[in-house]
């Protein structure tokens, strides 16, 4: 587990400009979230001699934003 804290400004974004006739444009992102906890945890398992089986979420959680991952992993070993 952890927590993530943003400072100053949350939105990203660049001032670009044509090189050729020097016309500008502003471009924003997507805002990320002030504060946000960040969960990862998972486990395994032998379940042959020459197998192991594998399971893990990662999460991050915010006010008004979730993102989740859930990824299961089969190696084999031969």
């Amino acid at each position: 587990m952890a927590w993530q804290h943003a400072f100053g400004d949350v939105t990203p974004g660049a001032a670009l400009a044509f090189n050729t006739n020097g016309i500008g444009m502003g471009i924003l992102g997507v805002p990320i979230a002030q504060d946000t906890a960040l969960i990862e945890a998972g486990l395994g398992m032998q379940i042959a001699p020459d197998a192991t089986l594998s399971l893990s979420y990662q999460g991050q959680l915010a006010n008004d934003i979730q993102d989740n991952g859930i990824r299961g992993n089969l190696d084999w070993r031969f």
